[in-house]
């Protein structure tokens, strides 16, 4: 029997940035800044606050000419090491922070399992270019955190 239900996409990445865990996850706690430095994600506004600490906000990723929109909650928050949302609408998933300390600035992970709810043959189809686009999507975001925390002073 074959099942119409879809599959996740999972991708994970590391990087180590000049500055140090606290600032690297209040710059992070913030959702905003999130679109700030991920390519596709093109409008994020917070619009509360959960009792863990965790952040509630709107997303929009445009992908291809489509534009998917969602909510993300912050289920885990751990200040200065951990932040995880998990994204609902056109996006399910979860996306994670985490953050160690390492020789005076931070080692930055972060990893995104998501579904787009496409058929699973279509994922099978598509999953090497999906998954090859995901991983350059995640490091480029890591890049331009670096770029905005490590570049002048380590101001925003």
């Amino acid at each position: 029997m074959t099942s119409s239900r879809s599959a996740s996409m999972h991708a994970s990445v590391r990087t180590v940035i000049d500055r140090p865990p606290e600032a690297t996850f209040e710059y992070m706690d913030v959702p905003e800044n999130q679109a700030r430095i991920s390519p596709r994600l093109s409008d994020v506004e917070t619009i509360g606050t959960l009792d863990n600490g965790g952040k509630r906000a709107t997303y929009a990723y445009d992908l291809f000419g489509l534009s998917f929109r969602g909510e993300v909650r912050g289920v885990v928050h751990e200040p200065p090491e951990r932040i995880a949302f998990e994204l609902s609408g056109d996006i399910e998933g979860r996306i994670e922070w985490a953050f160690e300390p390492v020789d005076g600035g931070t080692a930055v992970t972060y990893a995104a399992t998501y579904d787009l709810g496409l058929p699973r043959p279509v994922q099978w189809l598509i999953a090497p270019l999906t998954d090859r686009f995901n991983r350059r999507e995640l490091e480029q975001t890591l890049r331009n955190l670096d770029e905005r925390l490590s570049g002048a002073g380590g101001e925003p």
